[in-house]
């Protein structure tokens, strides 16, 4: 009903975050991890994994060519993995599936099943109810979340326009989401104090593709509160809002699929952003 669509905008706008429970079919859920198998199958190993190190200059490079592979991925559907999952020669120490962290950063554009979610009728819908206006899909990632604990961050931090929060997260659960294996946690009104530390593109002929500016303030763990989720539940993220995840120490995966949206109207993209959109692929509009 209207109202309740109200007293749910109210709360993401209170909060900076939003649990919408069964967004999404367990049948669209599965033809995403259906869709990541394949192409986890058909996976080249990135030559950057393969070199073998010799002199410390030598593995400089090689930090340097892997976040190159970063940044240059934009555009592109590219395969980042867990520390320590391969030898020297790019050998995979344990199964392939289990040694990538994450798949990014342009599914939405360049694969059909993840574009038809990304694009879908019910995510326009909502868009329209947050009153965008001219929003663009800027990012996409599928995250396997293996093992590792992400640090609390704010995606604008990564993500970076002028005005602040135009930047909007969309968070999918492909298989529940628990305290176990990991779940996201937020502090709620975080959302309203700015952002304290921008990762933004170095200098050319600077030894790393990126750099941070500022810091990370050291947040409170009891502010956070865990949001466990449903597999084919929703979590809209404002881009300024705290969040994190715990190590998984659970024996069940926890995949997500996750894109950003930036209302582009009246915004400019930070040209300091590690992502930037390319003649091959300008952000698309959200709306079809």
């Amino acid at each position: 009903s209207g109202e309740e669509q109200s007293s749910c905008l109210f709360q993401f706008h209170e909060d900076g975050f939003l649990v919408l429970e069964q967004f999404f079919s367990a049948e669209e859920c599965d033809s995403m991890r259906e869709q990541i198998q394949r192409i986890v199958a058909e996976m080249e190993v990135p030559p950057h994994c393969r070199i073998t190190f010799s002199t410390r200059q030598e593995e400089q490079l090689q930090q340097q060519g892997s976040s190159d592979y970063f940044v240059t991925s934009g555009d592109k559907i590219r395969f980042f993995f867990e520390k320590g999952v391969m030898d020297e020669k790019g050998n995979f120490l344990i199964p392939k599936e289990k040694s990538i962290s994450k798949i990014g950063h342009a599914l939405h554009a360049y694969d059909p099943v993840f574009k038809q979610i990304t694009h879908s009728p019910k995510v326009q819908e909502l868009g329209r109810k947050l009153g965008l206006e001219r929003p663009v899909v800027v990012q996409s990632m599928y995250i396997f979340k293996s093992l590792l604990a992400v640090t609390p961050h704010q995606d604008a931090s990564f993500l970076h326009t002028e005005p602040l929060g135009r930047i909007l997260g969309f968070w999918i659960a492909l298989e529940d989401a628990t305290q176990d294996n990991g779940c996201l946690w937020f502090i709620p009104g975080s959302h309203t104090n700015g952002i304290s530390r921008r990762m933004v593109r170095a200098a050319s002929g600077a030894s790393t593709c990126v750099e941070f500016v500022g810091s990370e303030p050291a947040y409170d763990d009891k502010q956070f509160i865990p949001l466990p989720i449903n597999k084919g539940g929703l979590i809209l993220i404002h881009g300024e809002v705290v969040h994190k995840s715990e190590l998984n120490t659970s024996e069940s995966s926890r995949h997500a699929f996750t894109f950003h949206v930036m209302e582009a109207k009246g915004t400019t993209w930070s040209k300091e952003n590690w992502l930037q959109p390319t003649p091959e692929l300008p952000f698309p509009s959200l709306y079809t």
